[in-house]
């Protein structure tokens, strides 16, 4: 058994052991380059995400710290000095210790020093996977939102993950704010967790209302007519609602981050077509983007309006998911009209918001009409794959932060001076 101890020292890092991490807001280093540069002097530590570590990994932070240890950008593999200070933080216990945190350091040949003892880092694995945790603050946000921070509680510390604007009311997310930067283009695979609602959705069973029969019936309640929820849904043409990531589970690196996403007020009703096909290429644009600019960017991702269909007389109905059986069947869980996702270059002033349309069922004019709300500046998007003007796949456009912004009235944003083009 180990010995659990507190480490208590003050961090005194030269360049050559500030490399390999950082916190989430950092200048444009080459890391890559610094690294391989550096491990050319001596052996170091290396480990392979893929390879050597299991669900029930630690977490890897700068000791001491809230900042986590950050990956060689397009791999996924992490690199250590050796005689470099690692913090290794179970949140519920290492596997042979009841320790919670560890310091251990690399020994120069792929192991490392724990007290007299080497070890493999497969051999410094948790009981089980990181725990993470939301927490409601005292803050709030748009519209008298709650903001809510997801990440994992480190003793006195915690680790940030993202956060969250959600109104506890009507029951939908406005926005989700996270950070991406190069190493983000790449993540460690993992197993599909199941969501969690946690305490943000009392007496609904939320994942019930994402089934398709349940759908079904609740479409046809607001529509007036089964059939016509029946003409507007098919499981095999992806056109049913499903549980839409803002945050994406592929934005985060590892394993325990990306466990972490799997929040339902880090979701919303988005159409499975729209999901797979022009959001999944806004997302993956994203990434690449960053990794090739190597660029350090904050990123909101919400929802704006309610999404509105006919019913069987041709008359536009309000789409939720719920209803509030103590406010005269007042609508919850609301089906978003738009997607948006704003790119914010906080070091160079500069910004994007590009916008999805989540309505698979809407004509080219009434989208033009009702789902338009600034200036289409798409033509000047060359990094995004999309099918812009695929309606089922979700009709997409981009806009000037500012403008976008003024509009649906959601961020506490100053204004951007250069467009992120």
């Amino acid at each position: 058994m180990w010995n659990c101890f507190v480490v208590l020292f003050p961090l005194f890092f030269g360049i050559d052991l500030t490399f390999s991490r950082i916190s989430l807001e950092t200048s444009t280093i080459d890391f890559k380059h610094l690294l391989e540069e550096e491990l050319s002097k001596d052996s170091g530590c290396k480990i392979s995400l893929n390879k050597d570590l299991s669900l029930k990994q630690p977490l890897f932070l700068v000791p001491g710290t809230t900042r986590y240890f950050t990956p060689i950008i397009n791999t996924t593999d992490l690199l250590f000095h050796e005689g470099e200070l690692i913090e290794l933080f179970c949140t519920r216990g290492f596997a042979d210790s009841k320790a919670h945190s560890i310091v251990t350091s690399c020994n120069g040949n792929d192991e490392f020093v724990y007290g007299d003892e080497l070890y493999n880092i497969s051999q410094l694995s948790c009981k089980s996977p990181a725990f993470h945790v939301a927490i409601r603050t005292d803050e709030r946000c748009f519209n008298n939102g709650t903001l809510v921070k997801i990440g994992f509680e480190l003793d006195t510390r915690f680790l940030q993950l993202y956060e969250v604007c959600f109104d506890e009311i009507v029951r939908r997310t406005h926005y989700v704010k996270h950070h991406l930067s190069p190493w983000n283009s790449r993540h460690q695979p993992t197993t599909r967790p199941y969501f969690i609602q946690g305490a943000f959705f009392p007496d609904t069973k939320i994942s019930n209302l994402y089934t398709f029969e349940t759908q079904k019936r609740t479409l046809g309640r607001i529509l007036g007519s089964p059939e016509r929820a029946d003409a507007l849904l098919d499981v095999k043409k992806d056109l049913f609602l499903a549980r839409g990531h803002l945050a994406a589970k592929a934005d985060f690196f590892f394993s325990h981050h990306q466990r972490a996403s799997f929040w339902f007020i880090n979701a919303a009703p988005q159409w499975q077509k729209f999901n797979a096909v022009n959001w999944q290429r806004v997302e993956t644009g994203v990434r690449d983007l960053i990794a090739r600019r190597n660029m350090h960017v904050t990123v909101y991702t919400g929802t704006y309006g309610v999404l509105e269909l006919a019913d069987a007389n041709g008359d536009m109905k309000e789409i939720y998911l719920d209803f509030d059986p103590d406010g005269d069947d007042e609508g919850r869980v609301p089906v978003p009209k738009i997607y948006y996702k704003i790119l914010h270059d906080e070091e160079n002033d500069a910004g994007i918001v590009l916008v999805g349309v989540n309505n698979p069922h809407a004509t080219l004019e009434e989208i033009e009409e009702g789902y338009i709300f600034c200036n289409d500046l798409s033509d000047r998007i060359n990094w995004v794959q999309w099918k812009r003007d695929y309606i089922p796949g979700g009709y997409s456009y981009a806009c000037d932060v500012n403008e976008f912004n003024a509009m649906t009235k959601h961020l506490p944003l100053p204004k951007i001076s250069r467009l992120l083009v």
